[in-house]
């Protein structure tokens, strides 16, 4: 995610190198390389190759991504039941009614 929201801010074209220099952290540079190998594989990014450099560039955009990563997490860990997730979130709590409330709502207008 870290690197997607950094290719989404430099709207465009984006570079391992570019990317190396704007993280906040200490990830190797074979890191960084696997990783968006791994965003081309799941189509989240294109790649064009000039020379020895590759261009990244988004193929989706930040709501998609994070729309497909949660569905993803829900099968996998909650094996896609919302009830099984929003146990887990409230550790076997009840939520308030307010919660209650505002998802009744969303749920109303969807």
């Amino acid at each position: 995610m870290e690197l997607m929201k950094l290719i989404w801010k430099n709207e465009g074209e984006s570079t391992a190198a570019g990317l190396m220099a704007e993280l906040q952290n200490d990830w190797q540079q074979t890191t960084v390389l696997n990783f968006l190998k791994r965003l081309v594989n799941k189509g989240a990014l294109s790649v064009r190759r000039e020379g020895k450099t590759n261009y990244y560039t988004p193929l989706v955009t930040e709501q998609e991504y994070k729309k497909e990563q949660t569905k993803g997490f829900l099968s996998s860990i909650h094996s896609g039941s919302v009830r099984n997730f929003l146990t887990a979130l409230y550790g076997g709590e009840k939520p308030s009614r307010e919660e209650i409330d505002e998802l009744k709502q969303w749920l109303d207008e969807q």
